[in-house]
């Protein structure tokens, strides 16, 4: 069991680096032109904290591979998880309140922002679960 959760942790680690390639992508287009910064912020704030998530996933499976002595990195791993979705919705508010919002798409990064933080909590909780049990 613990070999697909370093599986899932290892897939969960790349599809955080494709969310930050995204994110790359969008400030890109908007130094270009392409996006407003409406449209771009929501897709920022997920690559960013995307980077982030790469960070933490791999400190779940290092903690995942240590097993029982890696229980205080995983908890690292989760508590750093909570930091970030906290900053994550905190940003996002942020750019709600100060932007006006005139078309759906700048909703589809603030949905992905948060469903990857969402996820990322999901990860390093269960690496940290994994390491309690032995």
């Amino acid at each position: 069991m613990p070999g697909t959760l370093a599986v899932l942790i290892v897939v969960a680690a790349l599809a955080e680096g494709l969310v930050a390639g995204l994110g790359a992508m969008a400030w890109s287009d908007h130094r270009a032109g392409g996006f407003t910064t409406e449209e771009a912020l929501p897709f920022v704030v997920a690559g960013v904290s995307a980077a982030a998530g790469v960070v933490f996933a791999v400190l779940a499976m290092i903690a995942l591979l240590r097993g029982r002595s890696g229980r205080g990195l995983a908890r690292a791993a989760v508590n750093l998880s909570w930091l970030r979705l906290g900053a994550v919705i905190i940003a996002l508010a942020t750019v709600a309140l100060n932007a006006s919002v005139t078309s759906a798409f700048p909703l589809v990064g603030m949905v992905l922002a948060v469903g990857d933080g969402i996820g990322g909590l999901v990860v390093t909780g269960a690496a940290a679960r994994r390491t309690s049990d032995g």
